[in-house]
């Protein structure tokens, strides 16, 4: 049989994100919804949508995102990208990739997808104003992303 050429789904790192989303279903957290895996790119990426933190400034935002696991992953951590349009000091405003000690210095591949999860979400209850993105040209500000929250992350009527 030939080979299509086509990327092959890393089968242990499917079937240990498969099972941290059984966890997930059996224990579900209330900041995400709607948890869908897939396979894209040559990499599985699991989608969803992060639910903004009370008493923030993303409160009641709905924002989608995207968790890509490199091939490495475990070993190395996923990338995280809010593809929702948000005004956040440590998200970058074009791309939506999020900056966490959680997916860079600190992290650990002993980490489960619910730690994950958890430290993103208090990346939006406790943004970093005094060390935003380098090279992002938009000016972040809590009333702006209180502004932008309400105007591109609610959720679907």
């Amino acid at each position: 049989m030939a080979d299509s050429g086509a990327p092959k789904r890393p089968v242990k790192q499917t079937e240990k994100l498969l099972s941290a989303l059984q966890s997930l279903n059996d224990n579900p957290l209330s900041i995400v919804r709607d948890l869908q895996l897939g396979f894209v790119d040559g990499v599985n990426e699991l989608t969803g949508i992060l639910i903004g933190p009370d008493n923030s400034d993303y409160v009641g935002g709905h924002f989608r995102f995207s968790m890509r696991f490199p091939p490495q992953y475990p070993f190395v951590p996923p990338d995280f990208t809010i593809l929702t349009a948000i005004c956040h000091p440590n998200v970058d405003s074009r791309t939506g990739t999020a900056c966490h000690d959680a997916l860079l210095s600190t992290y650990d591949p002993h980490m489960t997808l619910k730690n994950l999860l958890t430290e993103i979400h208090n990346l939006l209850a406790q943004p970093n104003y005094d060390v935003p993105l380098e090279n992002d040209t938009l000016e972040k500000t809590r009333e702006k992303a209180s502004e932008w929250t309400k105007s591109f992350a609610q959720p679907s009527q």
